[in-house]
């Protein structure tokens, strides 16, 4: 680089649709990019596009809950065919967005959510996972059909492509034979928030869910079929009972598709007195929950990155999870994995996770210091080094 230059200056129209209650985990990337990028080198200015209204500021303490859709419109969604109806209605729409921001083509579009309209100015895409192509019965019909396009597209027409992990990269360039500079690797970061706590800080809430500092297994992660919870829940289902009444299971995550047979599951324990289901938890007391576990346990088929890992290291918790897709690139050894199909398997690493005392303190300072390797300001930054190449 030459040093006698000054840095291009960067302006960005931030796409915040996502970031709405019950804030998912690529709503939390976009709120921790609209905290951040702002204040990253070379940023000049920083506008923010939420449906197709832009905003000359965002208030990241204010979450607004989504739209409610009627329901009619949801049972009558999944039954249109997409390439007639979704499909084409979806592209006007996008077409509209692009030609409403003509304004803007002198900042980079930047979508965190998979999908670009046809903007006049550059425009750069994070592809968070390819999930869609290699387990698409892991989704609603409607999701595939979408999200398919929409990366299609983002392949065809973004000026760069950014991914959460090196694995996910590495999938992209082979499935649309890319060049390598097309696509950059730009991993998550986790909030100083997630930390761990003392029993005083963690008191009060654990009193609100009637849980006991160190006294339970802790699962996160919206209720689908890619999360492998009942994977999780056959697991659990084999630690001796002595075990699982000192742990109960705790799952944390806000309902999702195709969960009605799970949840069923979940019931069943529950009335059992095995499991505690919380739904979904408020940010202000999500951290305190982490923290007060005493082990995470994260069985997901697929992750381009795994954001509920790294928070579960950070929080000073050991961590079990699946050694497979974006997972062991992650945790890099801090956490015990095993293959998320053999439920003997993940049910050994629980036993460990719960009473493997040394394994235990190994993990949890494994877990931090790899976790301290990883900020939003870190991930901020590298997209704007992104940006920075694109208008030099």
């Amino acid at each position: 680089m030459d040093v006698s230059r000054p840095d291009p200056a960067v302006k960005i129209l931030l796409d915040v649709t996502s970031v709405t209650l019950p804030l998912s985990g690529i709503g939390r990337y976009a709120l921790e990019l609209a905290r951040h990028l702002p204040l990253a080198r070379g940023v000049t200015d920083v506008c923010f596009l939420r449906g197709d209204q832009v905003q000359a500021s965002f208030d990241p303490g204010i979450i607004p809950a989504p739209a409610q859709a009627g329901s009619f419109r949801q049972w009558l969604k999944p039954l249109l065919p997409y390439k007639l109806f979704l499909g084409p209605y979806r592209r006007r729409r996008a077409r509209a967005l692009a030609a409403s921001l003509g304004a803007y083509s002198g900042h980079i579009y930047y979508s965190p959510n998979f999908s670009a309209p046809p903007v006049s100015g550059l425009a750069v895409v994070t592809l968070h996972d390819l999930s869609v192509f290699h387990f698409p019965d892991f989704h609603p019909r409607d999701r595939v059909n979408y999200l398919r396009e929409q990366i299609h597209h983002s392949v065809e027409r973004a000026d760069h492509l950014v991914t959460d992990s090196a694995f996910v990269r590495d999938e992209l360039l082979a499935l649309f034979s890319l060049p390598e500079d097309r696509v950059t690797a730009v991993p998550l970061g986790v909030d100083t928030a997630f930390r761990p706590h003392s029993r005083a800080e963690l008191a009060g809430v654990m009193a609100g869910y009637g849980l006991e500092p160190g006294g339970y297994l802790l699962s996160v992660g919206t209720l689908e079929p890619r999360k492998n919870l009942g994977g999780l829940l056959q697991a659990y289902r084999r630690l001796a009972p002595a075990l699982r009444k000192r742990y109960p299971l705790v799952i944390a995550g806000a309902y999702g598709w195709n969960s009605g047979p799970l949840m069923a599951q979940i019931e069943r324990m529950r009335r059992a007195g095995e499991l505690i289901y919380l739904d979904y938890v408020p940010e202000e007391n999500l951290c305190a929950l982490y923290a007060g576990a005493a082990a995470f346990a994260y069985f997901s088929f697929y992750e381009g990155f795994g954001l509920p890992v790294l928070e579960a290291m950070a929080s000073g918790v050991p961590v079990v999870c699946a050694a497979t897709s974006a997972l062991p690139e992650l945790c890099a050894g801090s956490a015990l994995q095993v293959d998320p199909a053999d439920v003997a398997a993940m049910s050994l690493a629980l036993q460990r996770a719960l009473e493997d005392d040394d394994w235990r303190q190994a993990a949890l300072a494994q877990g931090l210091a790899r976790s301290a390797d990883y900020t939003w300001q870190g991930t901020a930054d590298a997209l704007v080094d992104v940006f920075r190449k694109l208008v030099a």
